[in-house]
């Protein structure tokens, strides 16, 4: 064999272990919505069936909760709208936002819930 002959080869693999290392492109942002709001919906379906418990933990602990937060920060701007709109547990997804940004929680503590969530929107927004 020649050189060229063993050129080729060696030059495929090279590309194809370099395409290897190379992160996978990132989710659609139309698919990203609509898998958190999939997500989304489910967890509210979920809250409803403990709806008895005050521990906002319980909420943030269940599954289709943290598969939105697995999604990591493709959802920042799917929970920044939802924040925005304020309905029902919907505070609770600020937490998502502390833990997908890793954020210290204890930087906006102090007052309620309701305040929690004002100042990890307010923060999510000034990093957007």
């Amino acid at each position: 064999m020649n050189r060229q002959t063993l050129s080729v080869p060696l030059v495929l693999c090279a590309l194809l272990l370099a395409g290897c290392h190379h992160p996978l492109a990132p989710t659609p942002s139309g698919a990203t919505a609509s898998e958190c709001e999939r997500f989304y919906l489910t967890w509210h379906q979920e809250c409803e069936r403990i709806g008895y418990s005050s521990n906002t933990y319980d909420y943030i602990g269940l599954p289709s909760y943290r598969k939105i937060v697995a999604i990591g920060k493709p959802a920042l701007p799917f929970l920044e709208r939802k924040m925005a709109e304020d309905r029902g547990l919907d505070f609770m997804l600020a937490f998502a936002v502390v833990e997908i940004c890793g954020w210290d929680r204890q930087e906006f503590r102090g007052g309620s819930e309701q305040e929690f969530r004002d100042r990890v929107l307010k923060k999510l927004r000034d990093n957007l």
